[in-house]
C-alpha cells in the first residue's frame, strides 16, 4: 500500500511505502521525493521527532547520510532534478541500528559512510540500478533488512513515545516517569540517547503536528478555536509555540500550504 501527498503546482511529487512486518517496530515508512524543479523553490521541513537515512540520486547528489531529529523547521532550496529517497525511523527506532547516543545528531546530520562504509557505497549503486520509484522504495526495505534486524528494542521507551503521540503531546512528563517507574533524569537520558530529543520537546512537536493537521482540515478556523482544539492554553500560546517550531504563524503556515504547496512529510534538511 502506498500513500501519496498531493503537491499543488509544478514540482516534485512525494510518495511513501510502509515497511515489512519485521521492520515495522522501527521504521515509520520509506519515502521518495522526485521530479524536476525549473526555478528555485523553498521546501519547509517540519520537526517530527524522526531520524532519517537520506539518499540523493538527483542533480544535487551527495553521499548518503543520517539526518538527526529536528527541533526547528528548515527551509531547503530545491532546483533541477530532484530524486531523494529516505528511511524514516520512528522516534527511538533508529537507535538499535545505529547504537550510539542520538542526541549528537540533533539538528544535524552525519555521513552514512562514517557508520556503515560498505553499505553507503553499495546502497547508492543498487538504488541507481533499480528502475522506478516503487522499485527503489522496495529496495530500501531489502537493504535495511540486510543490516540485520535488531533482536530487541527498548519497549518501555517505545511505549512512552506511543503515549505521547496518542495524547497528541498533551501529556505531563511526570506522568511518563510514573508509568515507566523511572526518575526524571533517567527518563531524560533515555530519550536523548534513543530519540535525540527530550520527552518535553517530543511532546511539543506532537502537539504542533496535531495543530498542522487541524489547520489543513479547518483552514478557516479562528486562532482561539484552533488553539483550544489543539490543546494550547490560548491563542498566544499557540502562536509562540507554533512559530518556534515551524518558523511561521499558524495563519502564515496555512497561506503557504494553500498558495505554494509543499510536501510536509519529506525530510531533506541540509540538501
Amino acid at each position: 500500500m502506498v500513500s501519496a501527498s498531493a503537491v499543488t503546482g509544478p514540482g516534485p511529487g512525494y510518495v511513501e511505502r510502509p515497511p515489512c512486518a519485521a521492520l515495522a517496530p522501527f521504521v515509520q515508512c520509506y519515502w521518495a521525493l522526485t521530479g524536476y524543479v525549473a526555478s528555485p523553490r523553498g521546501h519547509r521541513v517540519l520537526p517530527d521527532g524522526c531520524i532519517d537515512v537520506l539518499v540523493e540520486l538527483g542533480s544535487s547528489r551527495k553521499g548518503p547520510r543520517v539526518v538527526g531529529a529536528m527541533q526547528h523547521a528548515e527551509v531547503v532550496p530545491l532546483l533541477g532534478e530532484v530524486c531523494s529517497l529516505g528511511i524514516r525511523f520512528l522516534p527511538g527506532g533508529a537507535h538499535p541500528f545505529l547504537r550510539f547516543g542520538l542526541d549528537v545528531l540533533t539538528d544535524g546530520d552525519l555521513a552514512l559512510e562514517a557508520l556503515w562504509p560498505r553499505e553507503a557505497r553499495e546502497w547508492v549503486e543498487r538504488l541507481v540500478e533499480a528502475r522506478g520509484v516503487q522499485a527503489r522504495l522496495a529496495l530500501l526495505d531489502t537493504l535495511l533488512l540486510e543490516r540485520r534486524v535488531p533482536a530487541v528494542r527498548d519497549e518501555a521507551l517505545a511505549h512512552a513515545v506511543g503515549l505521547i503521540h496518542a495524547a497528541r503531546g498533551q501529556l505531563r512528563v511526570q506522568s511518563l516517569e510514573e508509568r515507566l517507574g523511572v526518575g526524571a533524569r533517567q527518563l531524560e537520558r533515555r530519550f536523548r540517547a534513543a530519540v535525540g530529543l527530550s520527552p518535553k520537546v517530543l511532546c511539543r512537536i506532537a502537539r504542533m503536528q496535531h495543530a498542522t493537521e487541524l489547520i489543513e482540515r479547518w483552514p478557516d478556523a479562528g486562532g482561539a478555536e484552533l488553539a483550544l482544539a489543539a490543546g494550547y492554553y490560548d491563542q498566544a500560546h499557540l502562536g509562540r509555540e507554533f512559530r518556534a517550531l515551524t518558523g511561521l504563524s499558524p495563519g502564515a503556515y496555512a497561506r503557504e500550504r494553500a498558495g505554494v504547496g509543499f510536501v510536509q512529510a519529506a525530510r531533506i534538511p541540509g540538501a
